[in-house]
C-alpha cells in the first residue's frame, strides 16, 4: 500500500516537472540523465529520448567555460548558479543545479536579455567614442581658426589627429589645380612607409580614397583597405604592415570650393560611426574656410599684391559665345562671389546685346541671366555656375578686377597677395578652358590714400554678408534713379529672403553712414528686428 502511495507522489512530481515553464534536466547522483523536460529539450534542440542515459556534461551543449562540466566533476554533483554563452546552440544559458538525491538542473533562456544589455554595452562604448570625437574635432576647431595659412591649418588638423588611440595616421592634402592633382602638406602618426607610399602614389594610375574625395568634393569611407582592389596596392600593403585597417577621406571644403583633403586611418575595420564622420566633415568645413579666410586675409592687410591679366581662348565660355552672338565686345563690370561657389558678374556693353543675352541664357553654365539697364549703355547680371575662368579664379582666391571680352577670347584683370603662387593660379583658369596666357604680371603698392583708409576701416565693420548684399545691390543698380534692381530681384540674385536682404543691407548702410560721419554708434537690437521684418519695398 505504501508502495503504492510513494510510486504515486513520484508519477506526480515526474508531472509536475515535465510541466514546469522552464527546462528542467534530472540526473542520477553521479551525473546520468534519468529525464527531462520537454522545454529543456526545446531549449538544448534535442528531445528528450537522446537524452536519457546519458551523462549530462558530454550531452549538454559545450560552453566556453565549462562551468557545468566542473559541478559534475566529483565524486557527487555540486550545487551551482550561472549564465554562459553556448556556441553550439547560439544561446546564453541561466543554469542553476540542486542536489538533492540526485540533481535536478534547471535551464532558463538568458539570450534576449543579454542582446539587450550587450546593446546597451555597445552603446555606451559609441557614446563615449563619439563624445571624445567631438572634443577632439573640438579642439582641432579651435586651432585651426586662429592659424594664418594653409600649411599651417594642415599640420593642426594632423597632430591633432594623427597618432592618438582613436586615429592611428592622417595626412592632409593640397589641392593643386588642374583639380585632380594632390600633393602632401603634412602627415601625422607612427606609419612612416605608408607615408611615403602614399607620397608615390599621388601621381600613379590608381586614385587614393583622397584623390577621389577631391575630385567628387564628397567623404569617401574604405572599410577594409587591404581588401579594396580600387586602392593602390602598394598602399594597401604599407597599411597591412602597419595593422591599420579603414580609411576616411573627408575634403576640406567652403562654400562649393574643394581646397584639400584629410584622410584619417584606424586600426579598427568598423572605424568609422556615422557620428565621427559628421564631425569629421565639419572639421573639414572649418578648415576649408579657414584656408579660404587665410587667402582672403592675405589680400585684405596685404601692403603689395600683384595684378594678373590673363588671356583665356576658348570658344564656349559663356561670355565668350554672348559676345559673338551679340557682335559686340562686352566688359566685365565687376564680379561678386555669392557665397556657395557662383559667380554674380556683371557685363556692360556699348549697344543692344539681346542676342547675347539668350545665349547666356541657354548656356549649362549660367544660372541666370537678366538686363539691368537696357537703355544708353546696357547692362546685363549673370550668374555664373559651372567652369569658368571668373568661377577657378574666385574659387582659387583671386579677386576678379574686371575683363574684357571678344567673339574668341576673354581676357581678365585679378589680384592675388604678393607672395601667392601665379602659376598655380593660372593653373586653375587652364583647368576650366582650351588655352592660356599669362599677359601680365606687376606688383603694385597699396597708398594709405585717406579714401581707402576710409574704405579699409568700414570693410572690416561690415561682415560677409553685409559686403555682399551692399556690393550687389551696388552693381545691380539698386542704388540708382530709377532704379535697375528691385529688392526682390537683388535677393533673388543671392538666393536668399527679400526680408533677409534688406535686413543685411539696410545694417551696411548704417554703418557707412555711421562711419561717414564718424559715428561710431552701433545699431540697436530693436532696429535689427524692425528691419528684419520689413517689408519688400520694391
Amino acid at each position: 500500500m505504501t508502495d503504492r502511495t510513494d510510486d504515486a507522489d513520484a508519477d506526480a512530481m515526474d508531472e509536475r516537472l515535465r510541466r514546469a515553464p522552464i527546462g528542467v534536466v534530472e540526473t542520477t547522483s553521479d551525473g546520468v540523465v534519468v529525464d527531462a523536460n520537454d522545454a529543456a529539450a526545446e531549449l538544448l534542440e534535442t528531445d528528450r529520448g537522446a537524452l536519457r542515459g546519458t551523462a549530462i556534461e558530454e550531452s549538454f551543449p559545450k560552453s566556453a567555460a565549462g562551468t557545468l562540466r566542473e559541478a559534475f566533476e566529483g565524486a557527487s554533483p555540486a550545487p551551482a548558479s550561472f549564465e554562459e554563452y553556448y556556441p553550439p546552440i547560439e544561446r546564453w544559458l541561466a543554469v542553476d543545479v540542486r542536489v538533492d538525491d540526485g540533481a535536478l538542473v534547471y535551464v532558463r533562456d538568458r539570450t534576449p536579455r543579454k542582446d539587450v544589455e550587450q546593446a546597451v554595452d555597445r552603446l555606451d562604448q559609441q557614446l563615449d567614442r563619439v563624445q571624445r570625437i567631438n572634443s577632439l574635432v573640438a579642439t582641432v576647431l579651435q586651432q585651426v581658426i586662429g592659424v594664418s595659412d594653409r600649411s599651417d591649418v594642415a599640420r593642426t588638423v594632423c597632430e591633432r589627429l594623427g597618432g592618438t588611440d582613436l586615429y592611428r595616421f592622417a595626412w592632409v592634402g593640397d589641392r593643386e589645380f588642374p583639380r585632380e592633382r594632390l600633393r602632401m602638406l603634412a602627415a601625422a602618426g607612427d606609419a612612416d612607409d605608408l607615408r611615403e607610399r602614399i607620397e608615390e602614389s599621388l601621381g600613379g594610375e590608381k586614385s587614393l580614397p583622397g584623390q577621389v574625395a577631391v575630385a567628387s568634393g564628397e567623404t569617401q569611407l574604405v572599410e577594409a583597405i587591404v581588401e579594396d582592389d580600387a586602392v593602390p596596392r602598394d598602399v594597401r600593403r604599407a597599411a597591412f604592415g602597419g595593422g591599420l585597417q579603414s580609411c576616411l577621406a573627408v575634403p576640406l571644403a567652403y562654400q562649393g570650393t574643394v581646397y584639400g583633403v584629410v584622410t584619417v586611418y584606424s586600426g579598427r575595420e568598423d572605424g568609422f560611426s556615422e557620428q565621427e564622420r559628421v564631425g569629421l566633415e565639419t572639421l573639414g568645413s572649418v578648415a576649408g574656410f579657414a584656408i579660404k579666410a587665410g587667402r582672403q586675409e592675405d589680400q585684405l592687410v596685404a601692403d603689395t599684391v600683384t595684378e594678373v591679366t590673363v588671356e583665356a581662348r576658348d570658344e564656349t565660355i559663356p561670355f565668350v559665345e554672348a559676345a559673338r552672338e551679340a557682335d559686340r565686345g562686352l566688359s566685365l563690370d565687376g564680379a561678386v562671389p555669392r557665397g556657395d561657389g557662383a559667380v554674380v558678374c556683371y557685363l556692360a556693353a556699348g549697344g543692344p546685346i539681346e542676342e547675347g543675352e539668350r545665349s547666356l541664357a541657354d548656356h549649362e553654365a549660367v544660372a541666370d541671366v537678366r538686363q539691368i539697364r537696357s537703355d544708353g549703355e546696357p547692362l546685363l547680371q549673370a550668374t555664373v555656375v559651372g567652369e569658368t575662368p571668373v568661377t577657378a579664379l574666385s574659387a582659387w582666391g583671386a579677386t576678379v578686377k574686371g575683363g574684357e571680352y571678344d567673339a574668341e577670347s576673354g581676357r581678365l584683370v585679378a589680384e592675388v597677395p604678393a607672395d601667392g603662387d601665379v602659376r598655380r593660379l593660372v593653373e586653375a583658369v587652364d583647368a576650366a578652358v582650351e588655352e592660356t596666357h599669362l599677359v601680365a604680371k606687376e606688383e603694385a603698392t597699396r597708398t594709405p590714400e585717406p579714401v581707402e583708409a576710409f574704405q579699409n576701416g568700414l570693410d572690416e565693420q561690415l561682415t560677409d554678408r553685409q559686403r555682399t548684399v551692399l556690393r550687389t545691390a551696388h552693381l545691380s543698380d539698386y542704388f540708382a534713379s530709377p532704379r535697375g534692381s528691385t529688392s526682390a530681384e537683388v535677393a533673388e540674385t543671392l538666393d536668399i529672403a527679400g526680408s533677409t536682404m534688406l535686413y543685411h543691407l539696410r545694417r551696411a548702410e548704417q554703418k557707412l553712414v555711421a562711419a561717414f560721419f564718424e559715428d561710431d554708434a552701433e545699431p540697436t537690437a530693436a532696429s535689427g528686428d524692425r528691419e528684419e521684418r520689413a517689408s519688400d519695398d520694391s
